[in-house]
């Protein structure tokens, strides 16, 4: 970085400390004030923000995505969800396959192209895991809401980036692909993720076991997930998933995973705050005035189906009328895994890519405004915010 840079990172910071405050003094959630924050001043409003400064500090948001999947990784601790039964896996699947479905079909029936409307379904499955993370963390969230609200992300983030590597692969293939190619680089995106994120959360457990004081932990928790990012951009394949699976393995075979996440904490925040301002900031209004049809029918059908798909199953799996009554509207904000498949798409294929970015960009907007709004009301109805303890 230069000189440059560095100002541009300590002016996305400052500012968005400052929003997070106003925003919080109205009863707004702190990261809803971030994106704001970013969206007043970046291009869209006063360009106090430039599209050059969001170029120049991109690796912010790579790092602080990375922290970001790598704690929402550890929400998924097999003794956890072991204990919180099939219901977990059954609401996660059932929201996930509403979502898909409906965007699927309602695609299908606007535009009739198979290979755009499975995409397009596939990406409707993903939750902004940092909204969900900050806002439990904000309000000091906990009980059986909060538990099943933040695994279920994990879960269907999983489901997402695995289904969108299988079903573009096959979508690529279909348009004449060369396979050896396509089905390399599939091996690469789900094998060598789980490997390199495997290895790198061996080390750091096996490393604990032998660290002098906590300040090492906390080196070598940001080297690794560090290491891991590095190795995932050397091979050209996306670092989500590699993050993801170091938090989860981290967390199941750490025996001091409490202290690593508590640790960690110390030195994520700022990251956590720049990404959220120049997610806001990344954000066009001009995009809304491209919704069209279809843009409109996934604004409006993607929340029906992890409304409906978690309700019907949350309640028929038998769990507590606080889950099943209410996680639906902490699944709805959508940014930094959907924006990312909507880039790969653009990436390959323009003419389908630019349909889709326009979609996704466009719903992001409305669902990172009220989507934090929305979570925060949900564990409030639950009765799990413990601001005053």
């Amino acid at each position: 970085m230069d000189i440059y840079e560095l100002l541009g990172v300590g002016m996305v910071i400052l500012l968005g400390l400052l929003g997070g405050k106003l925003s919080h003094r109205v009863k707004i959630p702190r990261v809803t004030g971030y994106m704001l924050t970013g969206l007043v001043f970046g291009p869209s409003v006063l360009g106090l923000i430039t599209s050059d400064t969001l170029a120049d500090i991109h690796m912010i948001n790579e790092i602080a995505l990375g922290l970001i999947l790598f704690a929402i990784g550890g929400e998924i601790e097999l003794r956890h969800v072991k204990a919180m039964g099939s219901r977990i896996i059954a609401i996660s699947l059932a929201e996930s396959l509403g979502a898909f479905i409906l965007v699927f079909g309602a695609s299908m029936l606007i535009t009739g192209r198979p290979g755009l409307s499975i995409v397009l379904g596939t990406i409707s499955i993903a939750t902004a895991p940092g909204v969900t993370l900050l806002v439990t963390r904000e309000y000091r969230a906990r009980g059986p809401l909060t538990d099943s609200l933040l695994a279920v992300v994990a879960m269907n983030n999983v489901l997402c980036l695995v289904l969108f590597q299988v079903f573009f692969c096959i979508y690529l293939l279909a348009q004449g692909g060369e396979p050896s190619v396509i089905l390399f680089d599939l091996f690469k995106e789900l094998i060598l993720s789980v490997l390199i994120g495997g290895a790198v959360g061996a080390m750091i457990t096996f490393w604990e076991q032998k660290i002098d004081d906590l300040s090492e932990l906390l080196l070598v928790l940001v080297g690794g997930l560090l290491l891991g990012i590095g190795f995932a951009k050397t091979i050209g394949i996306s670092h989500m998933m590699v993050c993801l699976v170091i938090g989860a393995v981290t967390n199941n075979l750490s025996m001091m995973h409490r202290l690593v996440y508590a640790e960690l904490r110390q030195t994520e925040m700022p990251f956590f705050i720049a990404f959220f301002v120049l997610s806001g900031a990344s954000l066009h209004l001009g995009s809304l005035w491209h919704l069209g049809i279809l843009g409109a029918a996934y604004l409006l059908i993607r929340p029906i189906g992890k409304f409906a798909g978690s309700y019907f199953v949350g309640k028929k799996m038998g769990a507590p009328p606080a889950v099943y009554a209410n996680i639906g509207m902490g699944l709805l904000p959508q940014a930094g895994v959907a924006i990312g498949m909507s880039i790969i798409v653009a990436e390959s294929h323009p003419e389908m890519g630019q349909v889709i970015s326009t979609v996704i960009l466009s719903s992001v907007i409305v669902y990172e405004g009220i989507g934090p709004i929305l979570t925060r009301v949900a564990l409030a109805r639950a009765n799990e915010i413990h601001l005053q303890e």
